[in-house]
């Protein structure tokens, strides 16, 4: 049993040089809670708009899942957070996972009781499935502390790859992964040619750019304003 792995920060390049100028504009705390799925991406977004900066978007999913062969039985399963890779549905007989991902997932911390978004690889391992991470073109694997149990680990060449997968997981990573970019993932999901099963809710989530941007024209305003107050000094 293969089982593929996808989680949608492989398609969202951030900087990887902190002396890179935007570098400070990613310096994103990453915790799967409401708060950090939902409500502080207005902040981060106003960070780039206040800057007259366009937002960052995926790229590069457009026919990603040409690249695969699947099984007459696979299916898809999905959900926001990665832990859910080793949900029991999708566990089940796996003995290699191969991980799309930004991120190796194979343990950078002491585990917890349960699987979580950044070590659920490890518990694969305990029952023996060969590991293998393809990160993105833009990511800096270096940047990556050492997994915690064998992995091979490489950028993902391109091009189609070897052998049949039997089972699917794709996340969205809305800790890492910005409701702006939404559209682009649901566009992904729906693009899978195989049968897709939710093993949470994944929604839209509510962010009103137009209300974003009408707060920067009102901020530019009040900046000008304050500039002529200091030109009749």
């Amino acid at each position: 049993m293969r089982l593929l792995v996808v989680d949608f920060d492989f398609f969202f390049p951030v900087p990887q040089d902190p002396k890179d100028p935007m570098a400070p504009l990613y310096a994103w705390a990453h915790f799967e809670t409401p708060y950090y799925l939902g409500e502080v991406w207005e902040e981060r977004a106003l960070a780039f708009l206040l800057r007259g900066l366009p937002l960052p978007q995926a790229r590069g999913w457009e026919g990603f899942w040409e690249r695969f062969a699947f099984a007459p039985e696979a299916r898809l399963y999905y959900a926001d957070s990665n832990a859910l890779a080793f949900h029991p549905d999708v566990r089940q007989g796996v003995r290699e996972v191969m991980l799309f991902d930004a991120h190796h997932d194979a343990g950078y911390r002491p585990l917890g009781e349960e699987p979580a978004c950044d070590d659920w690889m490890v518990y694969y391992a305990r029952q023996g499935a060969r590991l293998r991470v393809f990160y993105p073109s833009w990511r800096d694997p270096s940047l990556e502390p050492e997994p915690v149990v064998p992995v091979e680990r490489v950028k993902d060449p391109g091009g189609p790859v070897e052998g049949i997968f039997q089972r699917v997981f794709l996340c969205r990573s809305g800790a890492w992964v910005p409701p702006w970019a939404d559209e682009a993932f649901f566009a992904l999901l729906e693009a899978a040619p195989l049968p897709k099963v939710a093993l949470e809710a994944v929604a839209r989530r509510p962010l009103d750019l137009e209300g974003l941007r009408r707060r920067v024209q009102e901020e530019a305003f009040g900046l000008a304003f304050l500039e002529r107050l200091r030109g009749l000094r």
